[in-house]
């Protein structure tokens, strides 16, 4: 049986924020990247689907289908309220999946919300963030306003792009002309709206750390993932690797990728499935 897509608007903080669900069962909420939109998971959310979830997919604040305010919604902790928003909308238990700019949000809605989001999974996150030289921050500053220089950025970070990239890179820049479009992008990539960095030290529920093996945006990927995971208590977090993948392992490796979100949604007792793997 085909499992049928809606689409709906989800009122948050005087903004409306739009996004996809598809399939029966237990919840998983997919918050994209900065610069991205909800169909980064159109790859994942069927597999995902085909195991007995129920997938919902959000464009953040300022992102694709939502609204783009002139004075954008950024921050971490936001976005971590929007996602409690949607669980609370479509109904838990739930694990909310953060990729890149959004894991910590990720982990912020399991601690805002504990009897409705019961795990997370930080997809490419960063660890620490690195000091950057007066013309990486110009550098930034230029691609996160120039919608065709960030479409050209975010092809670099595939080491195996798929098919269809070249069609989902043309629906970024469609919204990044918009009205605002790219006040969003140019605020996140500025920095300042990290504000959840404190909340992996606190973390309690079960955390799936997922990370491409030739992930660009790292110099070592896999202790960029292994430090993520270790500001959390011991016990909290798992690591897994995805060969061949670059810094969007759900759409590089979506079938691996669906595997570690099954394996974590299979360990907090949400469906039948394999036991979760050894540590990484």
């Amino acid at each position: 049986m085909t499992s049928r897509t809606a689409s709906a608007r989800l009122p948050f903080e005087g903004v409306d924020l739009a996004y996809d669900v598809t399939g029966e069962g237990p919840l998983i909420v997919c918050l994209p990247g900065m610069g991205d939109l909800r169909s980064a998971y159109r790859h994942l959310a069927p597999l995902l689907v085909e195991r007995g979830l129920r997938v919902a997919a959000l464009d953040l604040p300022g992102h694709g289908d939502s609204d783009a305010p002139a004075e954008p919604i950024v921050s971490q902790r936001a976005i971590a309220r929007a996602g409690v928003a949607l669980v609370e909308r479509l109904g838990g238990p739930a694990i909310v999946v953060g990729h890149s700019y959004t894991p910590d949000s990720a982990l912020l809605a399991t601690q805002l919300a504990p009897d409705a989001v019961v795990g997370a999974v930080a997809l490419a996150p960063w660890a620490s963030a690195p000091a950057a030289s007066p013309a990486m921050r110009a550098a930034t500053r230029l691609v996160t306003r120039t919608p065709w220089a960030w479409s050209l950025f975010y092809r670099s970070l595939h080491e195996s792009a798929p098919a269809d990239l070249a069609a989902h890179r043309r629906r970024i820049v469609a919204s990044l002309r918009r009205p605002h479009g790219t006040a969003a992008l140019a605020a996140m990539g500025a920095g300042t709206a990290k504000d959840a960095l404190d909340v992996r030290g606190r973390q309690s529920a079960p955390v799936t750390v997922v990370m491409g093996e030739r992930d660009p945006d790292f110099r070592d990927p896999v202790a960029e993932a292994r430090a993520y995971a270790s500001a959390m208590p011991a016990g909290v977090a798992e690591v897994r690797m995805v060969p061949g993948a670059g810094h969007y392992p759900h759409a590089e490796r979506p079938g691996q990728t669906a595997d570690a979100v099954v394996a974590l949604a299979h360990g907090l007792g949400l469906v039948d499935g394999p036991a979760r793997a050894p540590r990484a």
